[in-house]
């Protein structure tokens, strides 16, 4: 992620996403490990997704922020942010990569499933309005 895509990537984090996050957060989030920053663009150069994700420990990186634009969706684009996602992470000395998601995001549970995601905890008033989260967990080894 180059400092120019920074506010495409805002902008769909917004229209994506039911959690606020300023831009301040936002910013945190994507300095904290640069290669661990992903977009992905249409044929005109647009953000049509992005990922941001961190070292969480020593053998471990984790998705903060995943979007993808809703013109974008099924059509591969968020596949190939999370396969990219897992190539950095293991290059990296990470052996798995962890996520949370809300409980009512069926969606979304089953396209990390399809990525090789297990659930692992159930984490009650995880988000700012209560909302109860999963966290799962791939092994980035996985084929």
């Amino acid at each position: 992620m180059q400092v120019s895509d920074i506010e495409g990537a805002y902008e769909i984090l917004c229209s994506s996403l039911d959690e606020i996050f300023v831009k301040e957060v936002f910013f945190l989030f994507i300095t904290g490990w640069p290669s661990g920053q992903l977009v992905a663009v249409n044929e005109f150069g647009d953000i049509a997704g992005f990922l941001s994700g961190a070292r969480l420990t020593t053998d471990k990186s984790t998705i903060s922020l995943f979007a993808v634009d809703p013109r974008y969706r099924k059509k591969g684009v968020g596949r190939r942010l999370m396969e990219e996602f897992r190539i950095r992470s293991m290059m990296d000395g990470r052996h798995n990569i962890q996520l949370e998601l809300r409980d009512s995001n069926k969606i979304a549970a089953e396209f990390y499933k399809k990525m090789g995601f297990v659930p692992i905890e159930y984490l009650e008033n995880f988000y700012n309005d209560g909302g109860n989260a999963v966290r799962m967990i791939c092994s980035v080894y996985r084929s």
